[in-house]
């Protein structure tokens, strides 16, 4: 009996640990993206990209498979929801003035 429990406590315990990685990996995106377009020097610019690519090297070092492809599925949201080219909406001006 106490082993079914501790299963799904491990079971839950994975679940999160996903969640989490996944929400660590959106902040990082966000915070490594808006650093990067704030940065006026180039040397700030170097550390951003320098220490995102560390943190992602250790992540490929210390952390799970599952919670790894958690946190790149984060990163990669967060560099395809905040990362891409606002378009213009000049046809919608255009058409009401």
């Amino acid at each position: 009996m106490p082993s079914i429990v501790y299963e799904i406590i491990n079971l839950l315990a994975a679940i999160l640990r996903l969640i989490g990685m996944a929400v660590l990996g959106l902040g990082i995106g966000w915070l490594s993206l808006d650093l990067l377009r704030k940065a006026q020097a180039w040397q700030l610019q170097i550390a951003v990209f320098l220490g995102f690519f560390g943190l992602a090297i250790a992540a490929m070092r210390f952390l799970a498979p599952a919670a790894l492809g958690a946190f790149g599925i984060g990163v990669g949201v967060a560099i395809f929801l905040w990362g891409m080219p606002k378009k213009q909406k000049k046809e919608e001006e255009e058409v009401n003035p």
